[in-house]
């Protein structure tokens, strides 16, 4: 664990704060390493329905990595790969989370902070919030793994364009790109609507998010054809469940379910 990252569960949501503000919320290697274990535990614990990702202080949702430790530990390939290999996991373990992610985006949203966004499934922003991909910039490759995420969500041309020019975007091109699905006025209106979201999406049957989760990680694949066995066996659990037994009944009873997540 670390004390750059803050932790906190309620209600079923679980909020994940990158807690560096004076470096604008940049990701360090102890950061990296901490993260898997923090999405463990959002995996593992069955009171937990939903993952919002955010970043403290009002300048940034996160800035990417922290470029004050690469001459150190990211300085040429061998220690690159490792310091990659860091990341790689935080990427496997967001991308196969079967629970919805909220990103809570606000002034700068760069590099890898922009790729934990772009693997979350929703993201609202404030009006300050400024998204890029620096690599250029930097002398940096941007690896396949992570052009991929940008071009799930907003298309190889526009995909080319970011990560070629390493320019910034804000505001309504949120909006037209995809990135964002709600553009908010400032934080405490953030703050409402991602409180809002969460608590609609936690309401939800969670085997069923479950299996769309599933659903659409399958989709996404790139290298071969979806699992079809594991996107049915997800879909029976449903059908099989209590939760689905529940739905109905308060669909009859026009009341508001309550699921458990069985």
């Amino acid at each position: 664990m670390t004390a750059l990252i803050r932790f906190e569960v309620v209600d079923g949501v679980a909020r994940l704060t990158l807690d560096n503000p004076r470096r604008l919320n940049a990701i360090n290697a102890e950061m990296w390493q901490a993260l898997p274990s923090l999405l463990a535990r959002v995996a593992e614990d069955p009171s937990i329905r939903v993952l919002v990702l955010a970043g403290s202080g009002d300048r940034a949702f996160c800035t990417g990595n922290d470029i004050s430790e690469f001459d150190t530990i990211r300085a040429d390939p061998q220690a690159a790969e490792r310091y990659n290999a860091w990341q790689r996991e935080v990427a496997t373990a967001l991308q196969t989370l079967e629970k919805p992610v909220l990103a809570a985006l606000h002034g700068y949203c760069l590099g890898a902070g922009f790729e934990l966004a772009l693997m979350s499934d929703f993201r609202l922003c404030t009006v300050d919030t400024r998204i890029g991909i620096p690599a250029v910039r930097l002398g940096l490759p941007y690896r396949l793994e992570d052009i991929e995420k940008v071009v799930d969500v907003v298309g190889l041309a526009r995909a080319r364009e970011m990560v070629l020019l390493g320019r910034q975007y804000g505001g309504e091109e949120l909006l037209s790109l995809g990135i964002a699905q709600q553009l908010l006025l400032d934080l405490l209106a953030l703050d409402t609507a991602v409180t809002a979201l969460a608590q609609e999406l936690a309401a939800n049957a969670p085997l069923s998010l479950r299996a769309a989760k599933i659903a659409f990680r399958e989709l996404s694949l790139r290298g071969g054809p979806p699992d079809l066995k594991k996107v049915k066996a997800a879909e029976d659990a449903c059908y099989a469940s209590s939760d689905y037994v529940e739905g109905r009944r308060a669909k009859l009873e026009k009341r508001r379910p309550v699921f458990m997540g069985r």
